[in-house]
């Protein structure tokens, strides 16, 4: 197989395939301008709150909901009206967290937490908060499982860089060296890549001036580092700035500021993406729908001939050709249970990129695992007859491959090259575990995948 890869690398590289669809609801929430918006992942939804009303003039008490492709009035009781909160979606305890803002009425600073399950919200009490403040930064870090919140503005206008993070039950204050300097208005997202938080721009007044930064800088849980691309984003406030967990990739959407491009991240670099839509836009909804895959934008507003053109608009943005790896039939049970292959975490067969998959349930006596491979197909096979009752062939023995084991795992790589003839192609995968003790041959099996090639 590797030698069939290596024959097919002779095209130019592929250019990044993902694109932006407008979507077309039956219905939409009413033009509002510096709404709060909320996405909750796991359930595909993004949540509109709040705003100011742009038809009655007056501040917004409802909410919408944009799920599997329509808008809808969303009922229930919501937090109290506010602007300028902050918003992240908490993957371990499927929940979206909302903090801080201020009332545009009172202007009252909050210093509340909020949770949405998708249906409800609840107000937390959390024994520590970070204080009232509005325009903070906010994320999920996948790796560490913990919001992370860091800087905004104060009710003085002090310019805020400490570093809160939520751990389900409270807020807990991190005491991090040499952070960026306080700002608010700042994109805070995980990068799957290096397994780091990403932090880019944001603003501070000078007089009656914005500062606004072009900075980045990245958080691995236990100190901030400044990075410096070679393509830097231009100065840029009240952006947006999504994970995409599919594609790997940060991506980085308009903001205040005049920049033609959306910008992605890839755990090195910002590589800039020209767009002929959706506008360039601030204050707008950016959340991610994990059961589609896609980023979703909806709203905000333009600077259309130095008028404020505010928008309704909703958008998604994904590629048409995903990576996969999809399990298939079952293993057998050896003496450290029943050997699973997946995908590593945060690793896909993306062209240009390096895929792994790992076999868990590997005994702590065991060598390794021989990885099967090939781009054929065979029905189940029962192994009896060769010392290995329950167990089945289900991947053609086209290509075999040890790897070591290590704390109950092996992984297998593989270097995908960026060429245009791969994408779309599939082959499978089965990992033959060594298990001395398991039956009379000393191998045990997993489950198969198929692996597809995808193009971001």
């Amino acid at each position: 197989m590797r030698v069939i890869f290596a024959l097919l690398l002779a095209s130019l590289p592929l250019v990044a395939q993902a694109s932006w669809t407008q979507l077309n609801p039956s219905q939409s929430p009413p033009l509002r301008g510096s709404a709060t918006y909320v996405s909750h992942d796991a359930s595909g939804s993004l949540l509109q709150l709040f705003g100011f009303d742009l038809a009655s003039g007056t501040f917004a008490t409802t909410a919408w909901r944009f799920q599997g492709g329509s808008w809808a009035l969303q009922p229930g009781p919501l937090p109290p009206l506010r602007d300028g909160a902050s918003t992240a979606y908490d993957a371990v305890r499927q929940q979206a967290v909302l903090f801080g803002g201020y009332s545009p009425i009172t202007s009252q600073m909050f210093t509340d937490t909020w949770l949405w399950n998708g249906v409800n919200w609840t107000q937390a009490n959390p024994a520590v908060s970070p204080s009232a403040r509005q325009a903070p930064a906010m994320a999920f870090d996948h790796r560490r499982g913990v919001v992370v919140l860091f800087g905004g503005r104060d009710a003085a206008n002090q310019n805020l860089a400490d570093l809160w993070e939520w751990n389900g039950t409270t807020w807990q204050l991190q005491n991090v060296p040499n952070p960026p300097s306080g700002r608010a208005g700042a994109m805070l997202a995980f990068d799957p890549v290096s397994g780091a938080m990403v932090l880019h721009g944001g603003y501070v007044f000078v007089g009656q001036y914005y500062n606004v930064f072009n900075d980045t800088w990245s958080y691995d849980g236990t100190q901030w580092q400044q990075r410096f691309p070679a393509t830097p984003p231009s100065p840029r406030l009240l952006a947006g700035m999504v994970t995409d967990l599919h594609r790997q990739r940060v991506v980085m959407l308009g903001g205040v500021t005049n920049d033609p491009f959306a910008w992605e991240w890839d755990g090195a670099q910002w590589n800039p993406r020209y767009q002929a839509n959706p506008a360039p836009r601030a204050i707008f909804g950016l959340g991610y729908d994990a059961l589609a895959r896609r980023a979703i934008v909806t709203g905000g507003y333009v600077q259309l001939r130095g008028s404020t053109v505010w928008l309704n608009d909703t958008w998604s943005f994904q590629t048409p050709m995903p990576a996969d790896v999809v399990p298939f039939g079952s293993g057998c049970a050896g003496t450290a249970g029943t050997p699973a292959l997946t995908a590593k975490a945060f690793s896909l067969p993306w062209l240009g990129d390096t895929m792994s998959n790992v076999v868990q349930a590997t005994p702590a006596a065991s060598p390794g695992a021989f990885f099967v491979s090939s781009f054929g197909s065979t029905p189940p096979l029962p192994l009896a007859g060769v010392g290995m009752p329950g167990c089945d062939l289900l991947v053609p023995l086209d290509v075999l491959e040890f790897r070591a084991a290590a704390a109950g795992r092996a992984e297998w790589a593989l270097p995908i090259p960026n060429t245009p003839a791969l994408a779309a192609m599939q082959f499978r995968q089965q990992a033959f575990v060594i298990d001395s003790a398991a039956n009379a041959l000393g191998l045990v099996t997993s489950n198969g995948v198929v692996v597809t090639l995808g193009v971001r």
